[in-house]
């Protein structure tokens, strides 16, 4: 191979590879990319392990009937993430978290007398002019709360809020999708 053969080798791997990263990090409303490209279509709520943890912060939560929040994060790479249950914290309608810079997704109980959907820098019991959806449009993760009325999510991409699953069912993998 001559030089000019290697450079162009060079080059075109690190653009395959940049292009690879790219898309095991890109994330699109609760989908992995591997999921995508693999014809799968289950959200990241529905994963079996996101599905365990929720169960997990809800029972610690006493069924959201404490009124205390529990809550874990989502960090990595969509695709190849890490689930971390937050310490518990005792804090009424709220919790004080940390998330690192790949956390993506942020999942939290909150109190069956509170509101069903993430707060809002308007509208939050700390009154701290950011709530749920401005720290997940400040820190870049997409934030999820789950009560008796259902699981619910703010994208911070598309600012957009919806409710996934109804009721309780978001306790189990049958009917998610």
């Amino acid at each position: 191979m001559t030089r000019s053969q290697i450079r162009t080798y060079t080059l075109l791997t690190w653009a395959i590879a940049g292009l690879l990263l790219m898309l095991a990090a890109k994330y699109v409303h609760g989908q992995s990319m591997a999921n995508i490209l693999h014809g799968q279509t289950a959200p990241l709520y529905c994963q079996p392990d996101v599905i365990t943890s929720l169960k997990t912060i809800w029972q610690e939560s006493g069924n959201g009937t404490t009124g205390i929040e529990e809550t874990f994060i989502v960090s990595g790479a969509d695709g190849f993430y890490s689930i971390d249950i937050m310490p518990h914290t005792n804090e009424k309608d709220k919790q004080t978290v940390y998330v690192y810079n790949t956390t993506f997704a942020l999942f939290h109980i909150h109190p069956n007398n509170s509101g069903a959907y993430p707060s809002t820098p308007s509208n939050n019991i700390a009154g701290n002019g950011l709530g749920d959806t401005g720290w997940a449009d400040k820190d870049h993760f997409d934030i999820y709360a789950a009560s008796s009325r259902g699981l619910t999510v703010y994208y911070w991409q598309t600012k957009k809020m919806t409710i996934l699953r109804g009721g309780l069912t978001w306790m189990s993998q049958k009917g998610c999708k």
